[in-house]
This record gives structure tokens, C-alpha cells and sequence, in this order.
């Protein structure tokens, strides 16, 4: 169910992206408009990845992708599925970039950027507040169940590449971020929770005029919510929200 209502939602964002594409995502004449796919490589975020990569490169460029770690795809599988869909489509160009759970406290304290060397999901911590990713994704009888497919999928399908993750050289995803955002205008999409991007605008609120649109998978209108473990007892709530709606208030609101 939760994999239906992301599609859907998935299927809207893009469509939204492509209407309003020629009115106010496209620059000048020539000029592609640059894009950041800030994802947490769920089955859905990966057809997203295949159909940014399919566009029009005179027209959209995607620039980067940054992980936001969580229990659907541990940080090297996620990372590594990533590297090698991007080598299959010829796009070794684009930074990758690990980032960490729980980056923001209740109180709106930022902790230190634990992507890349060891993110906190690989500690086996859980994120700050009363809200928590693991929490909400069901195991299977060999663990997570997007985990058992998608990793058996990239070693039996994706050619691989040179590209890897290691833990000790893996980008972060808010060097990632600083460096592309940094370079100019930029629209970024969020098919995750919003850690990230919440941590990065805190971080670097100079740099927030540089990000010209931020399209989120967050909600539908007039539909029920998308939880697993808390579905019963909070039948509202859309699952990237829920994962860190601090984050997505510093972005939404």
C-alpha cells in the first residue's frame, strides 16, 4: 500500500515537474536547469532516478543525489545501487553524496553531519524526538523487505562500475549539497524524509536563495495516511513526514 501511495504521489510530482517545466523551471535558452534529487533509494525513488536521468539534458541536468539513510536501504547498498544506475546510464558525472539520521534535535539544535564515515542508522541509534524511521518500516523474515529487493536487484541486474561506497571516502551529503548549491541556482526534489535539506538550510540560510524550487513527496489531499507501525493509532500522518517533521517544517513552512 505504502509503495501504491508513493507511486502515485511519485507520478504526480513528475508530472508537476513537467507542466510547470517550460513556464518556470527552463532558464535562458541553452542554459539547462541544474537539479538535486535528495532521495532514501526506496523502489519508487529509483524509477524517479531513471526517469531524471532520462530527460533532456540541454534542458535539465541532474547535478547530484544525496541519500537520507534509513531502513528501506542501508547506507552502502543504497549508495552503491546509485553508483551503478548511474554508471548503466553513462552518468558518472554525478555526485553522490551519504547523509545521517536525527540531524536535528526537538529543541532545534543541529548535531555534527554524521554522513559518509558512520551515519547514525549503521549505529543502530534511532533519530532525535519522539518520531522514528525504523519504527515505521516492518521487517521481513531476512530484514527489511525494500533492502532484500533492491540489493538482489543491483547484484543480479545493474552492470557495476568503478564507483563504490567506502566509508572513510564517501562525499557527505551536505558537501554535496554546499558544492552544488553553492555553484548557483538549483531546484532540488525530496523523495525522503527531509533531514538533509533541513539540516543544510540551517546550516547555510546565505545559501537558501540559490535554491529556486524545492518539490517535496509529502502528503495527498482528502487521503489517509501512510504509516506502518503507528497506522492505528495515527491513521493521518505521511510516512517522509512523520520521519522528521522538524525537517520538513525549516522547508514546507
Amino acid at each position: 500500500m505504502l509503495q501504491q501511495k508513493n507511486l502515485w504521489v511519485l507520478l504526480a510530482l513528475i508530472n508537476t515537474l513537467g507542466l510547470v517545466g517550460f513556464n518556470h523551471l527552463c532558464h535562458a535558452e541553452g542554459e539547462a536547469h541544474r537539479i538535486l534529487l535528495d532521495t532514501d533509494v526506496d523502489t519508487d525513488d529509483v524509477f524517479a532516478l531513471f526517469y531524471l536521468l532520462k530527460l533532456n539534458r540541454s534542458r535539465f541536468g541532474l547535478e547530484a543525489v544525496t541519500v537520507n539513510t534509513n531502513s528501506w536501504t542501508d547506507a552502502g547498498h543504497g549508495v552503491s545501487q546509485i553508483y551503478d544506475i548511474l554508471y548503466m546510464m553513462g552518468r558518472d558525472d554525478v555526485s553522490v553524496g551519504m547523509g545521517g539520521e536525527g540531524g536535528i534535535a526537538e529543541d532545534g539544535r543541529i548535531f555534527p553531519d554524521v554522513g559518509g564515515f558512520l551515519p547514525i542508522v549503521e549505529q543502530g541509534k534511532t533519530t532525535a524526538g519522539g518520531c522514528r524511521y525504523r519504527q515505521a518500516i516492518p521487517a521481513g523474515p531476512r530484514g527489511r523487505l525494500d533492502l532484500d529487493s533492491n540489493y538482489g536487484l543491483r547484484r543480479a541486474l545493474l552492470p557495476q562500475g568503478g564507483r563504490k561506497y567506502s566509508p572513510l571516502q564517501q562525499p557527505t551529503a551536505q558537501q554535496v549539497l554546499t558544492e552544488k548549491i553553492s555553484a548557483g541556482p538549483i531546484t532540488v526534489l525530496i523523495t525522503g524524509a527531509h533531514t538533509n535539506i533541513g539540516v543544510f538550510l540551517m546550516n547555510n540560510p546565505h545559501l537558501k536563495n540559490n535554491i529556486e524550487h524545492i518539490y517535496v513527496m509529502g502528503g495527498a489531499v482528502r487521503s489517509d495516511g501512510n504509516l506502518f507501525a503507528d497506522l492505528y493509532s495515527n491513521p493521518y500522518a505521511e510516512f517522509n513526514i512523520f520521519a522528521d517533521p522538524f525537517a520538513a517544517y525549516q522547508i514546507c513552512f
